[in-house]
């Protein structure tokens, strides 16, 4: 994994650098591109290897995505923002597409779990340290004087939690295969980025805490044994929770901003209803953002980018589903079987994550982020993976749901158009 002359190196030596930030605090490093070069570096290996596999549709929506945010800015009036755009998400397009085609062995994944579960825990220390101090050793301060935050695409602690929620269940992972000691230190790294969600002051990412121990329990125990037991996890998450979950209303300021926003979302789609207002523009109508992902993609993109979006969203979904409900053949042979059984221990991880994730998002405007798309590119590697390991393993594509996706796509956005409504009634 050390090794700089495999061309794998460079995807893990850019994800730390993407994670950890060194270019932007320690001062040998800072004005120096590091982040592009290692990115083309590494694309640069990425393009001579030869035995590349683009077998899930996301390989050609995401880059469909990509043309309908800068079209969504062309069409606003605005062409070389359609260009910024193109140049501001190429570096996304680039990372999903070496993670997903790369990261083509169970080694590898875990490699990029263990790099992930190491640059997580670091901003958790720079987290808890920070809450100390009031100022981390990067020089990132708090924010609203009690809330951690980091650089980067993590500066906002809403973005920081979702960071540390989605990367929570790769650290649990790799703890079952390790040593008593290792085990045991790796279970303390959990509960330092347990803890450093907790200093966030998050309400987004407790709920997300909560939905992901709803899923363990669905997985685990089955759906009305966890329906049962989810008012008794969700009873301590609020009463331990950050100090703002006991302001969860629709009357609450905060929550009140949140509720019109998603409402000025609905009303700019009925104005732009084909392409939106443009990516990155959604502030410029309503002078805040959306606070919700699925509100700021349809919005900014309109339907036609939105059902790209969401199509991502959902297909994503369901490879990560039918691994984790598929079991290993009955005439496997007991290697095969093994195999099979930690592909799915890995999709288990990766769709704990997940639902974390998207609830996170459902509370904060991250349609674009890249830690979403790298999480999605992590899945599309394990679906790609199974379907190497068991060709009867049956293809995922878009044309077979492309009718459902648009009915998922309309009934969204009616769904936030009426839940809206009743909230508002309300404040």
């Amino acid at each position: 994994m050390l090794n700089p002359t495999q061309p794998y190196f460079y995807l893990l030596a850019y994800l730390s650098v993407l994670y950890i930030r060194p270019h932007e605090f320690v001062p040998a490093f800072m004005g120096w591109p590091v982040l592009p070069i290692l990115l083309l570096l590494a694309f640069f290996f990425w393009l001579v290897r030869q035995d590349k596999r683009f077998e899930a549709p996301q390989f050609w929506i995401i880059p469909v995505l990509m043309l309908m945010m800068a079209l969504s800015v062309i069409f606003s009036g605005w062409l070389t923002g359609g260009l910024n755009v193109l140049s501001e998400f190429a570096p996304v397009v680039m990372l999903f597409y070496m993670v997903a085609t790369s990261t083509d062995s169970m080694q590898r994944l875990r490699q990029i779990f263990f790099v992930l579960s190491v640059c997580i825990t670091v901003i958790a220390w720079h987290g808890i340290d920070q809450s100390i101090k009031g100022i981390g050793w990067t020089g990132a301060e708090l924010s609203q004087e009690t809330r951690i935050t980091y650089l980067g695409f993590l500066n906002d602690p809403n973005d920081l939690a979702m960071a540390l929620v989605m990367v929570l269940p790769m650290i649990l992972h790799l703890a079952r295969d390790l040593g008593f000691l290792l085990r045991m230190a790796s279970y303390a790294a959990a509960g330092a980025v347990a803890y450093a969600v907790y200093l966030t002051n998050s309400r987004g990412s407790v709920l997300a805490l909560g939905a992901m121990l709803f899923m363990y329990g669905i997985l685990r125990y089955g759906v009305m044994k966890s329906v049962i037991v989810l008012p008794m996890l969700f009873a301590p998450l609020i009463a331990l929770g950050p100090s703002r979950m006991a302001d969860m209303s629709a009357d609450e300021d905060s929550a009140e901003g949140r509720i019109e926003a998603w409402y000025e979302g609905v009303q700019l789609l009925i104005w732009r209803p084909l392409f939106g207002v443009g990516k990155g523009l959604f502030a410029d109508h309503h002078g805040l953002t959306a606070h919700n992902s699925f509100v700021l993609a349809f919005a900014e993109l309109g339907m036609i980018g939105y059902f790209f979006w969401l199509s991502n969203i959902v297909i994503s979904w369901i490879m990560l589903q039918r691994l984790v409900q598929t079991a290993a053949a009955a005439d496997a042979a007991p290697q095969d079987v093994q195999k099979w059984e930690e592909l799915r221990g890995a999709a288990r991880t990766l769709l704990y994550g997940y639902v974390g994730g998207l609830v996170s998002a459902f509370f904060l405007s991250r349609s674009y982020v890249v830690i979403l798309y790298l999480h999605i590119a992590l899945v599309v590697a394990v679906y790609q993976m199974a379907r190497a390991q068991r060709p009867d393993f049956a293809a995922i594509t878009w044309s077979e749901r492309s009718g459902k996706l648009v009915m998922m796509s309309i009934g969204s956005v009616f769904f936030m158009w009426l839940l809206t409504r009743v909230l508002l009634s309300f404040t």
